[in-house]
């Protein structure tokens, strides 16, 4: 196995994904950028587990294509 696919799980043979490559030919090499959270407004307990998150501006729900 060649170091670029070392620890990757194979797709099954007849998968939807056969055939289909995992980027594009001509993908771009990109850099992340991950600010540093500044705001640290906290959900109690309770509000957090409910919520899934500790931080207030970390929750952001799914709605589905929905407007708040």
């Amino acid at each position: 196995m060649s170091e670029n696919t070392a620890g990757m799980t194979p797709v099954r043979s007849g998968s939807f994904f056969d055939g289909i490559p995992a980027l594009p030919a001509d993908a771009a090499v990109t850099m992340a950028y991950v600010p540093f959270q500044t705001d640290t407004a906290r959900y109690g307990d309770e509000q957090a587990l409910c919520t899934g998150s500790l931080f207030i501006d970390l929750n952001k729900p799914f709605l589905r294509g929905a407007i708040r």
